[in-house]
């Protein structure tokens, strides 16, 4: 299948490389249809001008839509829980967190999450001391027995 070397021309390749001619002169199809949708813009509506500032709005036949009364919102049950107490007890950073984010919300709950990180951080201030304390009691007996 030799072809001899030539290439194939297209009816509507564009032109391109010949000098003096513009780019689309090949492109131009000579029993062309037209086309099925009209050409050019639609002509513009009649301008309505806007209702002075102040006056009822015009509603072009509609009526506004009736007012109904907003969703209730949904209100968390608010409680003491002894549970939010005892992970704030173990974990005080954890219960100031819960405190500084319910306190508005949820006052009950928060006020025993901050009870809680509260009495923890006292209790693990106070266990430190006293674990120092018991330590240089400790050291100062070693030191006193081996002399």
């Amino acid at each position: 299948m030799s072809d001899g070397g030539q290439i194939p021309t297209y009816p509507f390749a564009p032109s391109v490389g010949n000098p003096g001619q513009p780019p689309d002169a090949g492109n131009v199809m000579p029993n062309a249809a037209t086309p099925a949708y009209p050409q050019g813009y639609a002509p513009q509506p009649a301008y309505t001008p806007q209702p002075a500032y102040g006056a009822p709005p015009a509603y072009y036949g509609q009526q506004p839509a009736p007012y109904y009364p907003p969703a209730p919102v949904y209100q968390e049950p608010d409680a003491p829980s002894a549970g939010f107490a005892v992970l704030g007890f173990f974990i005080p950073i954890v219960g100031l967190i819960l405190w500084l984010v319910w306190k508005d919300n949820t006052p009950l709950k928060a006020k025993s999450a901050g009870k809680g990180a509260l009495i923890g951080f006292i209790v693990s201030i106070v266990l430190t001391i006293l674990i120092f304390v018991a330590y240089a009691l400790f050291m100062a007996a070693i030191i006193r027995a081996g002399s």
